[in-house]
């Protein structure tokens, strides 16, 4: 094609549209990637496929000689390459449509590489793309019309969210550590099906287009057929009936795509498209904690039978460690009862200081939805229609959005009594935006309360916080005070037995000793569960002969019980033990075992920089972890990998509070600020980075699970108030920024700031980057590198 095809307004729209949900798909900007400028520049499809082969080779199947990626990108280059300089001038686009799915197809190669079995995978998609843009090929050699350029547009934008909607499932992938077929995927899918509705508009417009040329071909040679009559006639009839043909097939094709996309499939779209936290992991956890009879008194009671009945509002609230949580999961358990039997639908949801997806209103209603729908027909339609309003799925709603869909499926005609259970309101952050993540939450239930529906019954669980109870207060009469209750009273004494009689180790005791520790922890416990479970673990670990005076001497509150756990630790392991509450405290996500053990083999006590100690690496790093103060701190497998948090909210409130701050010289150590642990966890990355020299390797990174973590967040950790600007920290940053060191391109070859998606450590060694330190200093934002003379003189 030797001209240029002017794009409309709308197709202009539709394509900066379709950017832009590019971008909130992947969390990419394709007008800002550096990928764009190189495929710009090629001047010819094999130019562009020599840059994608290039990422190939970072695949061993392509390595190993299967060479059916590049098989099925070349026709795809092939097409887009015209369309590039084709569909256009528009004034306003930075580049090309076809340019935007080159650079897409780059990316994607790159958030493949590090997924295992995704070759194939890829190579299934490609040729499917393949086959679609292949019916394009004509329209390389032609002009076409206005009519047809619609269709090119529309077929080159939904390419273009296939490869978007890839590159997020490998990404989600990444996270839970499987690769999918991307053909599988459902969201795919239905972006597949759109395109295939498309080339059957393309061959239909093709059709029409051929029937009039040659119906115009027809006329003009009348005079030198035979009078032009018969065979004007059959030509016409015969092209009629071609495009009836193409109309019935159309037709046909039509009926079979709206059945052929069953229930389950479109609510397994909502699901990845909502992607709501799975509130299931907190519940299982707290049921762990029952025992037989747990939260019958309540269950039993003459409040939560009232609420059954009545519906409206009940709230739950307790001093802290007074199993909140606990008698929440007996809530649920009661009404998944009714749930399982059709009774009932149920929407439950914990707050976790410790997940950070479950910490706002957004993670509370993407829950409740995919929870409520599941079972329901009418839910799921009303849950379907705002997927469909949302463009299939190709938008994320808005939290204002989630919170209509939600009243409007509360208001449905002729559903059963519907539960909605909330523990740990108090979990939900109140410091900081405008309204704070918690004065949202607090919105959502007073909206909900105010629908004065007769099947809704709602549940929360908190502390009894003043600004808490400020709208839950006047909201519902229904009120329970743990703390008031004796039902709460006998639920521990029946839990102090249970573990007494059944521990390995204290069922060996007398039965008297038994029984007076049974005595005292009841008498003592003040309603809350956790004070008892710390006393507890320090009973189990006494020598019989000491049982009665370590309950003589046991601590009153729970703030005494942490204060008496961190003055039982070791000298030697005193500064260990504070280095792992300033990382639990201020990591950027939760830190794995061997990462922790990392830490704590860096030695702070030089004058300058913390230096690395291999020789100080444990070999059993869960028991060094865990040595340093188990009692305070828990391992959990998460995607089968042990990471570390604090047992327990009271914790870490304790360790930042300003009683602890405070206290004599032997507590106040503990106490934790957050700057200081940043500039802490600043400083052990730096020294991890400063440690990897010339001879580092893939093999050898093994050596060091921590440094992953410091290559991605020691800009983040130096970027808290004035990290930065702490001399040590400086000195380190100048060392690291030393082109003439080792420590610079090794960095980058950990992990690029600069290209995120890029493999990490694509190759044995680490090369040079391309970019300058001087470059990578400015990128993340650090003036006093800028202008230092010897990295701008570079």
């Amino acid at each position: 094609m030797s001209s240029t095809t002017q794009i409309s307004f709308s197709n202009h729209r539709l394509i900066l549209d379709a950017l832009d949900d590019y971008a909130r798909q992947t969390g990419i900007d394709l007008t800002k990637n550096p990928f764009i400028d190189q495929f710009q520049n090629c001047v010819s499809p094999r130019a562009i496929l020599d840059l994608l082969e290039e990422r190939a080779m970072a695949f061993k199947d392509y390595r190993d000689g299967n060479r059916n990626l590049i098989k099925w990108l070349s026709p795809v280059v092939q097409v887009l390459h015209v369309f590039a300089g084709v569909l256009g001038p528009a004034t306003s686009l930075v580049f090309k449509p076809a340019n935007a799915i080159v650079c897409g197809v780059d990316i994607l190669l790159v958030t493949a590489i590090e997924v295992r079995a995704s070759y194939d995978a890829l190579v299934d998609l490609f040729e499917c793309v393949a086959n679609f843009l292949q019916r394009l090929q004509i329209y390389t050699e032609v002009p076409f019309n206005a009519a047809m350029t619609d269709i090119i547009v529309k077929i080159l934008v939904e390419v273009l969210s296939v490869l978007a909607l890839a590159t997020k499932q490998i990404k989600q992938g990444l996270l839970k550590k499987f690769a999918k077929k991307l053909l599988g995927e459902k969201e795919i899918e239905a972006v597949l099906q759109r395109l295939d509705r498309l080339t059957l508009d393309e061959a239909r417009m093709t059709v029409a287009q051929t029937f009039e040329v040659v119906h115009g071909l027809v006329n003009n040679v009348k005079v030198v057929m035979d009078d032009g009559k018969a065979s004007t006639s059959h030509m016409q009839q015969a092209l009629g009936s071609l495009l009836t043909s193409y109309d019935a097939r159309d037709d046909n094709r039509d009926k079979q795509d709206e059945t052929s996309v069953p229930c389950n499939q479109l609510q397994r779209d909502i699901r990845i498209w909502l992607s709501p936290p799975d509130p299931s992991t907190n519940h299982n956890i707290a049921r762990t904690a029952h025992h037989d009879g747990t939260a019958a008194w309540f269950i039993q009671g003459d409040t939560f039978q009232k609420w059954k009945i009545r519906g409206s509002l009940l709230w739950i609230h307790g001093k802290p460690g007074s199993g909140k949580s606990v008698l929440c999961s007996s809530i649920i358990q009661d009404a998944k009862a009714k749930f399982d039997s059709g009774s009932a639908l149920l929407g439950y949801f914990y707050f976790d200081f410790r997940d950070i997806l479950k910490q706002d209103v957004h993670g509370l209603l993407t829950s409740l939805l995919a929870q409520l729908s599941a079972k329901s027909d009418p839910c799921n339609n009303a849950l379907s229609q705002l997927y469909s309003q949302h463009n299939a799925g190709s938008h994320q709603p808005d939290d204002q959005a989630l919170t209509e869909c939600l009243k409007e499926i509360l208001r449905l005609q002729g559903l059963p009594d519907v539960y909605i259970i909330v523990d740990g309101l108090d979990e939900c952050p109140n410091t900081s935006g405008f309204p704070t993540a918690r004065e949202r939450v607090l919105d959502l239930v007073d909206e909900l309360v105010q629908l004065n529906l007769p099947n809704l019954r709602i549940c929360v669980t908190s502390r009894p916080e003043t600004d808490i109870r400020t709208v839950l207060e006047p909201l519902t009469s229904l009120r329970v005070s743990l703390h008031d209750e004796r039902g709460q009273g006998q639920d521990i004494l029946d839990y102090v037995s249970t573990v007494v009689y059944s521990d390995r180790r204290m069922r060996k005791w007398r039965t008297e000793d038994k029984q007076h520790v049974i005595d005292v922890l009841f008498a003592r416990s003040d309603g809350m569960f956790r004070w008892v479970f710390c006393q507890l673990d320090t009973l189990r670990r006494s020598f019989p002969a000491a049982i009665r005076r370590t309950l003589d001497e046991l601590p009153e509150t729970l703030d005494a019980t942490y204060e008496r756990t961190l003055l039982g630790i070791e000298k030697e392991k005193r500064e260990y033990a504070h280095r792992l509450f300033q990382c639990l405290l201020v990591a950027v996500r939760p830190l794995r075992v061997e990462e922790l053990a990392n830490v704590l083999a860096i030695r702070f006590d030089v004058h300058e920089l913390p230096q690395y100690c291999e020789d100080w690496c444990p070999v059993d790093a869960q028991d060094a972890v865990l040595s340093a103060c188990s009692s305070l701190i828990v391992i959990l497998n998460v995607d089968e990998s042990p990471i570390i948090q604090f047992s327990h909210f009271s914790v870490r409130e304790f360790l930042t509070s300003d009683r602890l701050a405070k206290a004599g010289k032997n507590l106040s150590r503990y106490h934790v600020a957050l700057q200081s642990a940043h500039t802490m966890l600043a400083q052990a990355s730096l020294s991890i980075l400063l440690h990897l020299d010339d001879h580092v390797d893939k093999q050898r990174m093994t050596k060091f699970p921590f440094a992953n973590y410091a290559a991605r967040h020691w800009v983040d950790h130096g970027r808290f108030k004035n990290v930065v600007r702490n001399m040590d920290i400086q000195h380190a940053m100048e060392r690291l920024f030393d082109r003439d060191k080792p420590h610079f391109r090794t960095w980058v070859w950990i992990y690029d700031i600069d290209l995120p998606l890029r493999q990490h450590m694509f190759a044995t060694h680490p090369t040079p980057p391309l970019a300058t330190p001087l470059y990578y200093a400015t990128l993340c934002g650090f003036r006093s590198l800028v202008v230092l003379p010897r990295l701008v003189g570079r």
